[in-house]
């Protein structure tokens, strides 16, 4: 990792990252995300999208296929356990 990408990835200028547009879609290609539950405004990829203002750790993610690029920083833990936790809940609208 050279010196700007860690001076990047170990600042504390912001815990909000946008995710290249480029990978994104190349994602979404396979995927096809109906949410993005940890967005701002400026950065969504998704139509639909939670910001910190309504917080998509006390949303359900229910029935829809989530990318998530989390704010990085201390808080990162609490979107990892929401996603383990979402993943594990029963999918019956897959099967429909």
């Amino acid at each position: 990792m050279n010196k700007e990408t860690q001076q990047v990835m170990f600042s504390s200028k912001s815990e909000e990252w946008e995710t290249p547009q480029k990978l994104y879609d190349y994602l979404n290609l396979d995927y096809s995300f109906t949410l993005d539950p940890c967005a701002t405004l400026e950065n969504t990829k998704c139509e639909k999208y939670f910001t910190r203002e309504n917080d998509g750790l006390d949303k359900s993610w229910e029935g829809e296929k989530v990318f998530m690029n989390p704010p990085y920083g201390r808080d990162i833990k609490k979107w990892v356990k929401k996603a383990y936790e979402e993943g594990q809940k029963p999918k019956p609208w897959l099967f429909v």
